[in-house]
């Protein structure tokens, strides 16, 4: 019997243009760090540790499909994405929820930036009357 849950995932992420990718993996990676609290404020150390390093991997994820090639923007979005990974580490080790909440809140505001894009291009690909593939650094 399949789950309705993860056939809509799978439905959403076969059918999302690159822009909704990049914003799926955000909202995947604020939910674990959200959990990663939670197991903190529960003094659960396996489990903060696990959402932690799920996290981690999706920042890793988002740096490995960064355009270098753009210039400045991924440059700066790579160092970006360096930096809430050494805040995550730092924050692993010491189950710091105020570092955890930092990276959340970066996350958060790159997540709102990003979700314009995709609006503006999706506008775009509607005028001109075809889909647009987004070419951006991220």
């Amino acid at each position: 019997m399949s789950n309705p849950y993860q056939n809509y995932i799978k439905q959403e992420v076969e059918g999302a243009t690159k822009g909704k990718l990049v914003l799926l993996l955000y909202d995947g990676a604020i939910k674990f760090m959200k959990l990663a609290i939670i197991a903190v404020n529960e003094e659960n150390v396996p489990e903060a540790h696990n959402n932690i390093m799920k996290a981690e991997n999706i920042i890793y994820e988002l740096m490995s499909t960064l355009n270098m090639d753009a210039g400045e923007i991924s440059d700066n979005l790579m160092r970006l994405y360096d930096f809430m990974i050494w805040q995550l580490i730092e924050a692993n080790k010491t189950k710091d929820k105020q570092k955890i909440e930092s990276v959340i809140e970066l996350m958060a505001s790159l997540r709102e930036a990003w979700k314009e894009v995709v609006k503006q291009e999706e506008g775009s690909g509607e005028q001109s009357g075809e889909a647009k593939s987004i070419n951006f650094a991220g």
